[in-house]
């Protein structure tokens, strides 16, 4: 082999490694191939897979958080971007929170119906897991005398609240989206909050009529102008949904693939 012709054939490979290397890997790559078929009928979710990464995350900012004096480090490190999103009144508890998580997950069980008159609707829950670390500057800010652990009030010390009690009880207020919602202390004064998170069933918007071509199946929203289209594969009592080309089924944010078995007709309700 030539010189000029083994340094071509090295370029090439390298090339070949390079594109190898900078590949992303794609959580959600569908796990069959589009084979086509009816989607008639009433499914339920057996899999679902959302895309972690369908939306950038919310920009951090430095408003309300703590002040420190020039070349002095923050007091301790924290999760909560120094409570931009807490606001905690002694007397009346916890007035406003964002409870952080990462993307929900398409939780197993929801009912997909597709009628053979060529209209379907869609209808699911989202749940997941969140923490948040408060720190002791963040909650000594608010002038609350707290303890992180649940407690009876009866117990409590005179003017102290309990944060635990404090965020179910706003949990509450918002129609209960945070769960099991337990704190302690995390060893620097503050408190660590783990909790779970549950949306309120989708409906509604998640219809509209539907059409085959092949194995490419299009979504006609209700509340959308755009079409959506998916690669379907339906089997005898599973079908499974991938959105083309990495696009949205539904027009659901992040829900790229899912996995559905057939219902009975007397599961139908």
């Amino acid at each position: 082999m030539s010189t000029k012709r083994a340094r071509s054939c090295c370029l090439v490979g390298a090339g070949c490694l390079a594109l190898l290397a900078c590949r992303m890997d794609d959580p959600c790559a569908p796990k069959t191939t589009a084979c086509g078929g009816d989607p008639s009928g009433i499914w339920a979710v057996e899999d679902a897979c959302r895309d972690p990464a369908f939306q950038n995350p919310e920009a951090i900012t430095y408003k309300d958080q703590a002040q420190t004096m020039a070349r002095q480090p923050p007091p301790e490190p924290t999760s909560s971007d120094w409570c931009s999103y807490l606001m905690y009144d002694p007397t009346l508890g916890i007035t406003k929170f964002i409870f952080p998580s990462d993307t929900l997950a398409v939780s197993p069980g929801g009912t997909i119906t597709y009628d053979g008159s060529g209209t379907y609707a869609a209808k699911f829950q989202v749940v997941g897991r969140g923490s948040v670390d408060l720190s002791a500057s963040c909650l000594s800010r608010f002038a609350v005398a707290f303890q992180c652990a649940e407690a009876d009030p009866a117990t409590l010390p005179a003017g102290a609240r309990s944060l635990t009690n404090d965020l179910k009880a706003y949990s509450i207020s918002l129609g209960s989206p945070a769960q099991n919602i337990v704190c302690a202390d995390d060893g620097n004064l503050g408190c660590a909050c783990t909790y779970e998170l549950a949306s309120e069933p989708t409906g509604g918007g998640l219809s509209g009529r539907w059409s085959t071509q092949g194995p490419l199946l299009t979504h006609f929203a209700d509340t959308l102008a755009i079409p959506t289209q998916a690669d379907l594969c339906v089997g005898t009592d599973t079908m499974s949904i991938a959105g083309h080309d990495r696009t949205w089924i539904w027009a659901y944010p992040g829900l790229r693939t899912v996995t559905l078995v057939r219902k009975p007709p007397d599961m139908s309700n």
